[in-house]
């Protein structure tokens, strides 16, 4: 079966309630996969829910609030734990989408690909930024290894999701008859 073959034998036609759907559990995958490995080294340090306090303050009150230290307080742990739910889910929904362009056009993986890079790149500088203010209270280690959880949880998720992806793959480089 060539690539053609595999792009043109769709099933049925994809919703967009179905792309909606997956990239919300999909959003919701990854946000909990964080939320869970930094209130594990939160508890491991002795101060549960130290860092969405930590982010919720830069979040409400700017980094140098944070410079000055950091209560756990209700307000900015949901306030962080709402928007970092938010911004998951929109990047969990964008996912499902280009995973479903994937499925039918496997050059998409080279887009996922450099968006994965350039989030992580994102996420370094933004560290960077902050780091002269929250310098001790959140690794650079502890980030990278967050966003590996998360972006693996999601795609395995998205890769259950599309089996088709994987017989696409396995057809990508033969030769046309």
């Amino acid at each position: 079966m060539t690539v053609e073959q595999v792009s043109t034998a769709s099933p049925g036609r994809v919703k967009a309630g179905d792309i909606l759907l997956d990239g919300l559990f999909t959003g919701a995958i990854g946000a909990l996969s964080v939320a869970l490995w930094f209130l594990i080294l939160d508890l491991i340090g002795g101060r549960p829910l130290f860092t969405p306090a930590l982010l919720g303050t830069v979040l409400l009150h700017g980094g140098s609030a944070a410079a000055q230290g950091v209560t756990v307080a209700p307000l900015e742990v949901a306030a962080y734990t709402a928007f970092h739910f938010l911004a998951f889910l929109i990047v969990g929904t964008a996912f499902s989408w280009l995973m479903t362009l994937f499925e039918r056009f496997p050059i998409v993986g080279f887009v996922l690909l450099v968006l994965f890079l350039s989030l992580q790149l994102g996420f370094f500088v933004l560290n960077v930024a902050l780091g002269s203010q929250l310098l001790g209270q959140l690794r650079a280690w502890t980030v990278v290894v967050a966003n590996l959880l998360a972006a693996g949880s999601m795609s395995l998720f998205l890769w259950k999701r599309h089996p088709r992806i994987a017989e696409g793959l396995r057809h990508v480089w033969d030769e046309e008859p």
